[in-house]
């Protein structure tokens, strides 16, 4: 006869094996992996992270616009647009990372690993219980498969794993990496956050590009259940989910649906969630946030409006200049538009005060560089010195801040002058060459939003005869064009963990420059930005990453490859009331919502109500029969 174990049984069971998994382990493999060699936050006898309740709920669904659209189901496929958040629904990764520490990852689909002890090969033993959503079982050939797969059809990846010389599996559980570069301390991590297909599918499914459009076996949380291109997505729980009750997953991915609704156009994505289409709404705009949500539903708490704190995920943001353009190559133009961006004005006129200007390749926080370079980070700048601008070694990098609306004279002077040095003078109100060209900026964009600050950047250019020139064109023109490097300048937007290192060959290496589609959109090649981030790679503990760190955001920064931006400190949630969370929020989160879970007695309600609007339509029925 069969039997079913209560949730919290089955968690008490999990924890014990849990535990015996810790005690019976060799010294040589653990399950945990700590790249800065510190003692993880979670142990044995952790059911779960401190910022999921584990008793959520599991039902109800997470409805949400996205202004856009999607042509393939391949989130690192390079051409077509994928979908945003389809490899955290869907994929599961061989470790997981906590997102209230840096650089632990602990286990997801392989049970432990092993390294050894000349640091050369790296060994990952999977759950023999982890399956795809069809049942197929997760195997080693799946993980080479789609270790391969990424390396092949998406550049970052390349430049992401570049020091794995070989994979193999050792039987159909255990797969074994090999390293050429020991000294890469970060490789067993990176390697954990290989996302993992279905190979078979995908194979026989996919096209030369990567691209797929047929729904997919998930080895994640989700599977597709609806993809309407253009329109909807729609990613439904998985049933009986293999990974439900590993510790790192408990009190996650709540939602029985997940919907994703699509529009060309923000104001009409806004207005569906206002009339109730979806139910949660992230707010970019300061503006927006202050005006556009004086209705009744707001004040009736129907719709709640709350700032989430603790999403604190460092970034790179701001004006990009595309490098691989001549008239950018020369520092001192760089130096000389970034000087005429009036932020305060624009802080004041649009976002209400409410965000602080970025001086930093990596936010406000630890990351970014301080004071004056001294001790280790000295000593990593100093061999560079005759390679760079003299201010690397004075106080630290910070844009120039304007009282008023207009720009000072003898700012609006020093730039003209840094122009004129640099081959452009202005004449008849336009900044013109000996050429006789006139200095133009093709600007692209896809958010309207984005629109009025470009606008406002324009007329702060226009004072130096600068004809920047906005282009607003759909997703995937935008997507061409950023990936082919047609632009003069465009927004960039990268995230950046608090644990730094091979990614960032791919943001700002010099291999990555003439890569199409690479996250390098300004073009940087600067040698000593190249062996800076290889130190980095190599760092041996968290202090040495952070040396590293701070001198490579030296040099970027005072060589003004772009104008940069601000930073908001949370983010703007809107949402229909009937979900709930943790008190606590995830420290380094991009995605808390995914530790939200739907009240039941919301569930309850609309089934009241439902049953409610059925007797009241009969009994209208029966009154009209009477009479």
């Amino acid at each position: 006869m069969g039997f079913k174990l209560s949730r919290k049984t089955q968690q008490k069971i999990v924890v014990v094996l849990f535990s015996f998994l810790f005690a019976n382990l060799s010294a040589e493999s653990a399950p945990y992996f700590s790249v800065y060699n510190v003692a993880p936050k979670y142990d044995a006898n952790a059911q779960c992270f401190d910022y999921v309740n584990s008793n959520a709920p599991k039902g109800g669904a997470l409805k949400f616009a996205v202004v856009g659209t999607y042509d393939g189901l391949n989130p690192f496929a390079i051409m077509g647009t994928s979908p945003i958040h389809i490899a955290i629904f869907c994929f599961a990764k061989l470790l997981d990372e906590s997102q209230d520490e840096v650089g632990i990852s602990y286990p997801y689909v392989a049970k432990n690993l092993e390294i050894s002890d000349d640091k050369k090969t790296i060994t990952y033993h999977l759950r023999e219980e982890a399956a795809f959503s069809d049942g197929t079982p997760i195997t080693a050939e799946d993980v080479i498969w789609s270790f391969n797969f990424l390396i092949k059809i998406n550049p970052m990846m390349k430049q992401y794993y570049k020091d794995i010389s070989k994979v193999e599996a050792s039987d159909q559980h255990t797969v074994k990496f090999y390293s050429k570069n020991p000294k890469n301390k970060e490789l067993p991590s990176i390697l954990g956050q290989i996302y993992i297909y279905p190979s078979k599918f995908f194979k026989e499914n996919m096209n030369e590009s990567g691209v797929i459009t047929k729904p997919f076996p998930s080895s994640g949380p989700y599977k597709i259940s609806v993809a309407d291109f253009g329109r909807t997505l729609v990613f439904e729980r998985v049933k009986n989910w293999w990974g439900e009750e590993i510790p790192s997953n408990v009190g996650q991915y709540n939602f029985d649906k997940i919907e994703l609704q699509y529009f060309r156009d923000q104001n009409a994505a806004f207005q569906s969630f206002l009339a109730g289409g979806s139910n949660l709404w992230i707010e970019a705009s300061a503006n927006k946030w202050h005006t556009d949500y004086d209705i009744s539903a707001v004040k009736d708490r129907k719709i709640i409006k709350k700032i989430i704190p603790g999403s604190s995920i460092q970034a790179t943001k701001g004006f990009v200049f595309n490098l691989r353009n001549k008239k950018f190559q020369d520092i001192r133009v760089r130096k000389a538009i970034s000087m005429l961006f009036n932020f305060e004005s624009l802080n004041k006129s649009m976002f209400y005060n409410e965000y602080y200007r970025l001086n930093s390749y990596y936010g406000n926080a630890e990351l970014a560089h301080s004071g004056e370079p001294a001790g280790e980070e000295l000593n990593l700048l100093q061999p560079y010195k005759d390679k760079l601008p003299a201010e690397v070694f004075g106080p630290s990098f910070k844009n120039l801040a304007y009282k008023e609306d207009i720009l000072p004279r003898e700012i609006l002077q020093q730039a003209l002058e840094l122009l004129k040095e640099a081959g452009w003078e202005l004449k008849d109100q336009k900044l013109t060459n000996s050429r006789g060209e006139i200095f133009e900026i093709i600007f692209p964009y896809t958010n309207t939003s984005l629109e009025k600050v470009i606008l406002h950047l324009q007329r702060n250019l226009s004072v130096a005869g600068i004809d920047l020139k906005p282009r607003q064109v759909d997703a995937s023109t935008y997507t061409e064009m950023v990936d082919q490097f047609d632009f003069d300048m465009a927004m960039v937007g990268i995230a950046q963990s608090h644990s730094l290192g091979n990614e960032q060959r791919e943001y700002f290496g010099s291999k990555s420059a003439r890569i199409k589609g690479s996250k390098n959109l300004a073009g940087i090649e600067n040698t000593v930005v190249d062996e800076l981030i290889e130190k980095l790679i190599v760092a041996k503990n968290y202090q040495e990453m952070l040396n590293c760190v701070h001198a490579i955001d030296r040099v970027l920064c005072w060589n003004y490859y772009m104008i940069m931006n601000w930073d908001f400190a949370g983010l703007r949630a809107a949402y229909w009331n009937k979900f709930a969370m943790p008190e606590k929020s995830p420290k380094y989160s991009p995605f808390p919502v995914l530790t939200w879970w739907e009240k039941p007695d919301i569930q309850q309600q609309e089934e009241v109500q439902q049953d409610q609007g059925i007797i009241n339509k009969i009994m209208c029925t029966i009154r009209g029969w009477i009479s």
